[in-house]
């Protein structure tokens, strides 16, 4: 570490862990790889029985930045990151997965422009999948700006209005008070707890948006958030979850940016029929929510049979940009090609 960075703001990396012993050496070697190297690794081990928490300790053995927190019992990944918030120690807290990937430079750009823009309640970067199978890496640029731009609550808020983009959580870090006082992931929210404490600290604290692709999120069908997407009936409860959250004491300027904005976690023509069976859904309807639900529902028929580069044009035509960028993967990149 250098003298610099010895004086710099630490970084808490959580990594909750069950049972992925074959995917955490990629993921513990890209971020003990890392250009800042000031941060401390939290391996959240959710009562793995696969040989997890051995491969964490012969790490630990190696680079004293790598913490094992085992779970005696399995509680699931919101209380796997709570466990790993209560000892964060860092200015700056990533929530970090076993199975994606990151480049060597990601927590250094973050923080770079975290510290230049103090405000801000969290960093992103634009979202890229990743694919195991075939070590390839799908890039979808978001084109908010040709720059690294902070865009305040009120800014942000227009922007989601007339521009729908989704600020993936994996793609960057937040600011750790921002992250506590938003609650962290709240259990109840269940696999909407990632996307509603994103939403809080930009909308109320606003957000750094870094044009670069910096991460790689794992594409498996056997995921966490694979398998829950399939489950009409729990995404519904954790729809519910979140409007009646919405509905209580303190939360009404983010109930009312998002009203403004037409901002929900999904777009289906069930969402649609969820939210009028609901006082606080029918209370953030609005022409615009409804016309967004009709036409991203209708989209996501199409999606998946529309070649990328037609993709990507699409999100330059949304975004208002004609950018002549070409997404490309850095050659300093943590293995996925594109």
């Amino acid at each position: 570490m250098s003298e610099l960075q010895a004086t710099q703001p630490l970084v808490s990396v959580i990594l909750p862990n069950r049972n992925h012993a074959h995917y955490l050496p990629k993921a513990l070697d890209g971020m003990l790889a890392q250009t800042w190297t000031r941060f401390e690794l939290l391996v959240v081990d959710d009562a793995s029985s696969d040989g997890s928490p051995d491969l964490v300790r012969r790490y630990q053995e190696k680079d004293r930045r790598v913490q094992l927190v085992p779970l005696d019992t399995h509680h699931g990944i919101h209380r796997a990151v709570q466990s790993g918030l209560a000892q964060a120690s860092g200015e700056f807290v990533y929530i970090a997965a076993s199975d994606d990937c990151v480049e060597v430079n990601f927590l250094q750009r973050c923080v770079e422009e975290l510290v230049r823009f103090p405000d801000a309640g969290l960093c992103f970067s634009d979202p890229s999948e990743y694919y195991h199978d075939s070590d390839r890496a799908i890039l979808f640029p978001l084109y908010l700006s040709e720059r690294p731009v902070f865009f305040n609550g009120p800014v942000l808020a227009s922007l989601f209005s007339r521009n729908y983009f989704h600020i993936s959580p994996n793609t960057g870090i937040y600011r750790q008070a921002a992250f506590r006082a938003a609650g962290g992931y709240r259990e109840e929210l269940d696999l909407l707890s990632d996307w509603f404490v994103t939403m809080v600290v930009a909308l109320r604290q606003g957000v750094v948006y870094l044009p670069e692709q910096l991460t790689y999120v794992a594409v498996r069908g056997d995921s966490y958030s694979a398998t829950a997407l399939r489950d009409p009936q729990r995404r519904h409860a954790a729809l519910e979850k979140v409007l009646m959250v919405l509905a209580s004491p303190g939360y009404e300027d983010v109930f009312r940016l998002l009203r403004q904005t037409a901002v929900l976690p999904e777009y289906h023509f069930s969402t649609l029929w969820w939210l009028l069976q609901s006082r606080s859904g029918r209370a953030l309807l609005s022409p615009r929510l409804v016309g967004r639900i009709v036409t991203r529902a209708s989209w996501s028929y199409l999606r998946d049979h529309t070649p990328v580069r037609w993709r990507r044009r699409l999100r330059k035509y949304a975004s208002g940009r004609r950018s002549s960028q070409s997404p490309v993967v850095s050659a300093a990149s943590n293995p996925p090609k594109s």
